[in-house]
């Protein structure tokens, strides 16, 4: 018997299909594609894609809400804890149908509940929850 050295192929092709099922797995059912539309995405993963950061004065919270109205969303904070959630209703026809997106993500200590804001602006929500003064980083001199 050879023993010879195995080298595995990248085969990218087969990873690509992969991920794309990951992305988006009802892709198979048009039905449901259509019955869920721009929420797809966002849906099928169970909450919004969110992105979170901060600059030296605040802490940000990004949220994707395809297809969101500002009437429809909901944005509250409880307990160190910031909820989203949004409900879209769509009527075709005399069908009406409505799906819900929830998501929450703990806040650090050291913000300032008052000066808390949200913005939805195409599709994107960002909420900035501002730094207490005594929590903002402090430049300290060299003698």
């Amino acid at each position: 018997m050879k023993i010879t050295r195995f080298n595995p192929s990248l085969n990218l092709g087969r990873v690509a299909d992969f991920d794309q099922w990951l992305r988006n797995p009802f892709a198979a059912f048009p039905l449901m594609g259509q019955l869920l539309g721009d929420f797809a995405p966002a849906f099928t993963s169970g909450r919004p894609a969110t992105d979170v950061h901060e600059d030296k004065d605040n802490y940000y919270a990004c949220f994707e809400l395809p297809g969101v109205k500002k009437e429809d969303l909901k944005v509250e904070i409880h307990d160190r804890l910031l909820n989203v959630s949004a409900e879209r209703k769509e009527k075709n026809g005399e069908q009406e149908s409505s799906l819900t997106l929830c998501r929450s993500i703990s806040v650090p200590e050291g913000v300032n509940a008052e000066g808390i804001s949200a913005r939805l602006e195409d599709g994107i929500l960002v909420v900035t929850l501002p730094k207490q003064e005594h929590r903002k980083p402090k430049l300290i001199e060299i003698a």
